[in-house]
């Protein structure tokens, strides 16, 4: 069939009359063109079309064997892990997009991934990770699994010159803070803690000055561009920072069922599930690994 088709022999390829050409035009966004005066279709761009409207069409995830694809919150110790996959001998390539964990989460719905890295609480329940499991990504019929438990807080200038000992203290006058970005589990965080405080953000001076990972944060106080920021404990600990604990949080790993037992996915598990990642974690420093790669929850 030529790649250019008229009404008449799209109708004959799609196997609907002609009227309903016209209808999927308007309705569907079927792509045309009328140019010479008469509709014209192009056969690739109709098959594109057809391909993306197709319901349960397989993700392209499907197709990359050998490679694993995970999106969401960055960690160090989940670098470390997927490294480890990376090394192994089965010749599998780990890739990690830092989105933070809201948007890990929407690459995992929109099928984009293997794997969110989360560690979103609910403040209702103070529960994490389940609530989105259970809600917005309950089509996907997920597994959470546990990475770790890490230790979340405000990371200060060695020796905490401005003598910063909670969340209270980030509204003093003359303390700068730095946040991690919309979207991110420690931003979901520490707006919960501010709220429990009954503390405005707008009296956090710095509140809006946004970075994407806990290294960035730690580089600012360790700059001397903020005096106090919102991260993990082991990113303190590389950079020789002060560590203000608020929080114990459960990072977790959400994964669809159809992705659970593929080979790239269980090598990430067996990694996790270690002895060695044990030893890393207790070397970083601000981890429990007593629940690493245990199911938490399946919907």
């Amino acid at each position: 069939m030529s790649s250019y088709m008229n009404t008449r022999e799209l109708a004959k390829y799609l196997g609907i009359n002609e009227k309903k050409v016209y209808s999927l035009i308007e309705e569907k966004g079927l792509p045309g063109t009328k140019v010479t005066g008469k509709w014209g279709f192009i056969k690739e761009l109709v098959d594109i079309w057809l391909e993306n409207s197709t319901e349960n069409y397989p993700s392209v995830l499907h197709r990359l064997k050998g490679f694993l694809m995970v999106a969401g919150s960055n960690d160090p110790l989940l670098e470390f892990a997927l490294d480890e996959v990376a090394r192994g001998d089965k010749g599998f390539f780990p890739f990690f997009c830092n989105t933070g964990s809201t948007e890990g989460l929407l690459m995992l719905k929109e099928k984009k991934v293997h794997i969110a890295a989360s560690h979103l609480l609910d403040q209702e329940t103070g529960e994490y990770n389940i609530c989105q499991a259970a809600s917005g990504l309950s089509e996907h019929k997920l597994v959470v699994i546990n990475f770790a438990y890490r230790k979340q807080g405000l990371m200060v200038k060695k020796g905490n010159p401005k003598k910063i000992m909670g969340i209270e203290d980030l509204a003093k006058k003359g303390t700068r803070f730095a946040n991690r970005q919309k979207g991110a589990g420690t931003r979901v965080l520490m707006d919960s803690l501010l709220k429990k405080a009954m503390i405005p953000i707008s009296a956090v001076s710095g509140y809006d000055n946004e970075v994407s990972t806990h290294l960035d944060v730690a580089l600012r106080v360790l700059r001397n561009e903020a005096d106090a920021g919102a991260g993990i404990m082991a990113t303190a600990n590389l950079l020789g920072l002060g560590f203000i604990p608020l929080k114990e949080e459960r990072f977790d790993l959400l994964v669809p069922r159809e992705y659970f037992f593929a080979e790239e996915v269980a090598a990430l598990m067996d990694i996790i599930r270690s002895e060695r990642f044990s030893k890393e974690a207790a070397r970083f420093g601000g981890y429990d690994t007593r629940d690493s790669g245990k199911v938490i929850y399946t919907c």
